[in-house]
C-alpha cells in the first residue's frame, strides 16, 4: 500500500533547452545582451540567483548557446540553453527594398485570401482574422486618403489640375505607405507574410538544410544522458521550425520515442496554424499530427487574448483537422498580469511587444514565466499539471515548497483565462 506521507517531488537539477524564435532577425550579441539582462530581472523576482557562461556561437552562426546556473535556498539548476538561428532565411525577406516588400507582401495576402485561408482563420479565431486584414486596411485607408489629397489639390486650384492632381494623391499615397505605414510596423508585417505565403508552400531556399541541422540538434539534446528535463520550445513562427525539426528528428532516430519521459514540447504565441491553415500546407500538417500523437512528449501550449499574433483558444492538432489526442495541453494566460502596470500600458502601444513578452522575463510572479520555465527546477509537465498554483510552489525567500503524496500524481490540465 503506497505511503501517505507527503514527498517532495523530483526537481530537476540539469536541464538541456533548445529555443526557435520567431521572425525576427537578431544577432547573437543582441541574444547575448537579452538573455543577461533577462536574467538579472528573472532572479530577484523568484528568490534565485542565476549566473551565465560567455556566449558560444557555432562556426556557421546558426546556434548560440550558454550555461545558466540558478540557485534558491533549497534548489539548483544547471541548464544548458541553445538559441537555433534561421536569420539566413529571414534575410531575403527583411533585406527587400521597401517596394519589393511592399509587393511581395500584398501579393501573399491576396494568396491567404484566394485560396480560403483568411475564412479559416475567422473561423479559427476572429481576432486573428482581424489581425490578419489591417495591412488591407491600411492600404485601403491610404488610397482613400490619396485620392482625397488629389481632389482637395484640384479644389484649391493646383495648376493643371488633370494631371497635378492625380500625382498629388500619387505622392500622398506613397509616403503615407512609406512613412505613417512603417509607424505601425506596415513593412516588416508585409515582409513576415510573404515569409509565411512560402513557408505554406514550402518554396524557401536553403529550408530543409535548415530544418535537418535544426533536427540534429534537437536529437543531440534529446540524447544527452545527464539532462533531468529537455525543453524544446519555439515562439510565434519558430513553433513551426521547432513542430518541423521534432517530426524530422523522430522520423531519423526512431528510438528517441523509447527514450521519452524527460522531453518536453513548449510552444507559445504559436503560428502553427498560421501556417497549417493554408492548404498548401500539406507536410506541416502531418508533422503537427505526428508530434501530437508522440506519446513520449509532453507538449503544453499557452495562449493569451490581449495577443493579436497568436491563436487564442485553438487547438493546433484538432483545428487541423485531426483527431484529438489531448495534446497540446491548452492553457491561457493574461499577459497583464506578468507585467508591471507602467510596462503593460507601453506594450499596448505595439502588438509586437506584448507578442514577446511570452518569452521575456516576468516583472512580478506569475504561473507562466519563460525564465523559470527554463531555469527553474520545476519540471514542464508538473507545472501545468499545477495550474495557476505553480507560482505559490516558490516561498516568499525562492524555496521550492511543492508537495504531493507519495504514489499520486494529477494529470495535466487545461487552465482557462483571458
Amino acid at each position: 500500500m503506497p505511503s501517505k506521507k507527503p514527498t517532495e517531488l523530483s526537481l530537476v537539477a540539469s536541464r538541456r533547452v533548445v529555443h526557435i524564435s520567431g521572425f525576427e532577425p537578431i544577432a547573437p550579441e543582441v541574444l547575448d545582451r537579452r538573455m543577461n539582462s533577462g536574467l538579472r530581472r528573472f532572479a530577484p523576482v523568484w528568490g534565485a540567483t542565476a549566473t551565465c557562461s560567455p556566449i558560444e556561437v557555432a562556426t556557421d552562426g546558426r546556434s548560440v548557446s550558454w550555461q545558466v546556473e540558478t540557485r534558491g535556498p533549497n534548489w539548483t539548476t544547471r541548464c544548458h540553453y541553445t538559441v537555433l538561428r534561421w536569420d539566413e532565411l529571414m534575410a531575403p525577406y527583411v533585406g527587400r527594398s521597401w517596394l519589393g516588400r511592399m509587393l511581395h507582401g500584398y501579393k501573399a495576402l491576396f494568396e491567404f485570401v484566394w485560396t480560403g485561408t483568411l475564412k479559416r482563420y475567422f473561423q479559427a479565431n476572429i481576432r486573428y482574422g482581424l489581425f490578419f486584414i489591417y495591412p488591407l486596411l491600411a492600404l485601403a485607408g491610404f488610397l482613400i486618403l490619396g485620392i482625397v489629397a488629389g481632389l482637395l489639390a484640384a479644389w484649391l486650384g493646383i495648376p493643371h489640375p488633370g494631371v497635378t492632381a492625380p500625382l498629388v494623391g500619387i505622392v500622398a499615397f506613397v509616403l503615407l505607405m512609406r512613412f505613417l505605414g512603417n509607424f505601425f510596423y506596415l513593412d516588416f508585417a508585409l515582409a513576415d507574410w510573404a515569409f509565411a505565403a512560402d513557408l505554406a508552400r514550402r518554396d524557401v531556399d536553403g529550408l530543409e538544410d535548415i530544418l535537418q541541422q535544426f533536427a540534429g540538434a534537437v536529437t543531440e539534446a534529446m540524447d544527452d544522458p545527464d539532462a533531468d528535463e529537455v525543453l524544446l520550445s519555439g515562439v510565434s513562427l519558430g513553433a513551426v521550425m521547432m513542430v518541423e525539426a521534432l517530426a524530422r528528428a523522430y522520423a531519423r532516430s526512431p528510438d528517441l520515442s523509447a527514450k521519452g519521459g524527460r522531453a518536453a514540447f513548449l510552444t507559445v504565441g504559436s503560428s502553427i496554424l498560421k501556417i497549417g491553415l493554408h492548404p498548401a500546407a500539406k507536410e506541416l500538417q502531418r508533422d503537427v499530427q505526428r508530434i501530437g500523437a508522440e506519446p513520449s512528449l509532453f507538449w503544453a501550449e499557452y495562449q493569451a487574448k490581449v495577443d493579436p499574433i497568436n491563436f487564442y483558444k485553438t487547438d493546433p492538432v484538432g483545428d487541423l483537422g485531426h483527431a484529438p489526442t489531448g495534446s497540446p495541453v491548452i492553457t491561457m494566460v493574461r499577459i497583464r498580469d506578468m507585467m508591471s502596470e507602467e510596462d503593460y500600458r507601453h506594450a499596448q502601444r505595439s502588438s509586437l511587444y506584448l507578442h514577446r513578452q511570452f518569452v521575456m522575463p516576468n516583472a512580478k510572479r506569475y504561473f507562466y514565466d519563460f525564465y523559470q520555465i527554463s531555469f527553474g527546477p520545476m519540471r514542464l509537465s508538473e507545472r501545468v499539471a499545477l495550474g495557476t498554483k505553480a507560482s505559490v510552489a516558490f516561498a516568499d525567500d525562492g524555496s521550492y515548497r511543492r508537495k504531493r503524496p507519495a504514489g499520486k500524481r494529477r494529470a495535466a490540465v487545461a487552465v482557462g483565462g483571458s
